[in-house]
C-alpha cells in the first residue's frame, strides 16, 4: 500500500497539470511553455514612453491684402521714400487711398536704407531721381531707424553716436537731403520716428536706442519746418499713458488692437494704417486747398471795416483790464507772511450798505445778528426754536 502512494501522487500531479489552462505562447512552444509554468516567465521589457506630442502652434492669420480700385491715368502721385518703416508707411497710405481713384501711392523705400549707411551722395541723387521718375505730386519721407551706428569719417576714427560731431555731420546730411525736397517744389512731409522695443537689446541699450531715435526727431524737425515742409510727430501715438513703448493701442477707429510687430520695430496692418493717418490728413487738406496762405499786409492808414458775418465770428471785443491787481496764489489766511498784502482778491474794498431795500437797517437784520454779532436768532413765539425765556 505504501509502495503505491508514489505512483499515485505522480498521476494526480499530471492530472492537475493537464487541467491547468495553457497560455497561447505555451501552446505554440509546449516545451518552453512547460518550463515557464514551472519557473516563471522572464521579466518583460517596459513599453517605451509615448512620444511627446507638440501642442499645436498658434498661427496668426495673414495680414489682409490691400485691394485698390483702378486709378485714373492722371492720378496724383504720392512718392514714399525711406527705410523699412517707410515701407509700412507706404502700405498704410495705400490702404488710406485705396478707394481714391485720383491718388496713387508709389513706394520707393528700401529696408536697409539710412542716411549713414547709404552715404550722402547716394540719397541726394536718389531722391532727385525718384521725384523725377515718379512725377511725384507729394513726397513723404521716413528714415533713420538704421542710422544707430558710428559716423564714418574718411581717414579718421568714426564718431560715436550722440556726440556733438556725430550730430553735426548727421545734421549736414539732413540739410542736403531736405534741400532736395525743397527744390522739387512739391509739398513734402517728414514722418518722425516712433519708439521701439527691440527684444534682442538689453534694457539699457533699448533705452539708449529710444533716446537716440527721439534725438533724430529733434534734428529733423527744425530743418524740415524751415524748408517749408511738414514734420509729422507720431511719437505719442505709439506710447502708453506714461510715454513708454506699447505694442497695443487704439487704431484709427478707436478699437484697441496690436499696432507693432513682434520685433518691436515694424508695424502690423492696423499700425501701418494708423501711421499713415497723420500724413493722409495733410494730403487731403492740400487737395482741398485748405493750406493757409499769407494775406497781404494792410497799410496802417487804411481802416478796413469788418463785415457783419466776420464780426459775429470774431466775437465781442476783449474786456478792459480789471482795476485791481492780478490774483496771486491761494494761501491760508492764518499762514500769511508778515509783509503780505492785506487786500483780498476780488476788487477794491466797498463799504457795507447801512440799509436794506425798503429802509430796513442792516444792523437789525437776522443775518447781521447771527453772522456779525454771533448772537442766536430768536424764533417766532410758540415755534420749537423759540427758546427765549419769558416772565409769566
Amino acid at each position: 500500500m505504501r509502495r503505491l502512494s508514489i505512483p499515485l501522487f505522480g498521476l494526480l500531479a499530471a492530472a492537475m497539470l493537464a487541467l491547468t489552462p495553457v497560455p497561447a505562447a505555451a501552446q505554440n512552444d509546449p516545451i518552453g511553455g512547460f518550463f515557464r509554468m514551472l519557473f516563471g516567465a522572464p521579466p518583460q521589457r517596459a513599453a517605451p514612453p509615448p512620444a511627446a506630442v507638440e501642442p499645436p502652434r498658434k498661427v496668426r492669420p495673414p495680414e489682409p491684402k490691400i485691394v485698390e480700385i483702378p486709378k485714373n491715368s492722371d492720378a496724383q502721385v504720392i512718392a514714399v521714400i525711406g527705410d523699412v518703416q517707410a515701407q509700412g508707411l507706404a502700405f498704410g497710405l495705400q490702404m488710406a487711398f485705396a478707394d481714391e481713384p485720383s491718388l496713387v501711392v508709389v513706394a520707393k523705400a528700401r529696408a536697409s536704407a539710412g542716411l549713414i549707411r547709404d552715404g550722402d551722395a547716394d540719397w541726394t541723387q536718389a531722391a532727385t531721381k525718384i521725384i523725377a521718375d515718379t512725377k511725384a505730386d507729394f513726397v513723404v519721407t521716413m528714415i533713420g531707424v538704421n542710422d544707430w551706428q558710428p559716423f564714418p569719417v574718411p581717414g579718421a576714427k568714426p564718431f560715436d553716436m550722440a556726440t556733438d560731431d556725430w550730430k553735426r555731420l548727421y545734421g549736414e546730411r539732413l540739410d542736403r537731403y531736405v534741400a532736395v525736397l525743397k527744390a522739387s517744389g512739391k509739398p513734402f512731409w517728414w514722418v518722425g520716428l516712433p519708439p521701439t522695443a527691440d527684444p534682442d537689446l538689453k534694457p539699457t541699450a533699448r533705452a539708449n536706442y529710444a533716446a537716440f531715435l527721439s534725438g533724430l526727431n529733434d534734428l529733423a524737425r527744425p530743418r524740415v519746418q524751415a524748408a517749408g515742409g511738414t514734420f509729422v510727430d507720431i511719437w505719442n501715438a505709439f506710447t502708453d499713458e506714461e510715454g513708454h513703448y506699447t505694442a497695443n493701442g487704439p487704431d484709427v477707429d478707436g478699437q484697441v488692437k496690436r499696432l507693432r510687430a513682434s520685433d518691436g520695430i515694424l508695424f502690423t496692418r492696423a499700425g501701418q494704417r494708423k501711421l499713415a493717418f497723420f500724413v493722409e490728413e495733410g494730403i487731403r487738406k492740400v487737395m482741398r486747398g485748405d493750406t493757409p496762405t499769407t494775406a497781404p499786409a494792410v497799410p496802417e492808414e487804411t481802416v478796413v471795416a469788418p463785415k457783419p458775418e466776420e464780426a459775429i465770428v470774431a466775437g465781442p471785443p476783449p474786456l478792459p483790464p480789471a482795476p485791481w491787481s492780478l490774483i496771486g496764489p491761494v494761501l491760508p489766511l492764518g499762514d500769511a507772511a508778515p509783509d503780505a498784502p492785506v487786500t483780498l482778491a476780488g476788487g477794491p474794498d466797498r463799504k457795507p450798505r447801512a440799509e436794506l431795500p425798503g429802509g430796513f437797517p442792516v444792523a437789525a437784520s437776522p443775518g447781521w445778528r447771527r453772522l456779525v454779532e454771533g448772537l442766536p436768532i430768536d424764533g417766532p413765539p410758540g415755534r420749537v426754536d423759540d427758546i427765549v425765556r419769558r416772565t409769566p
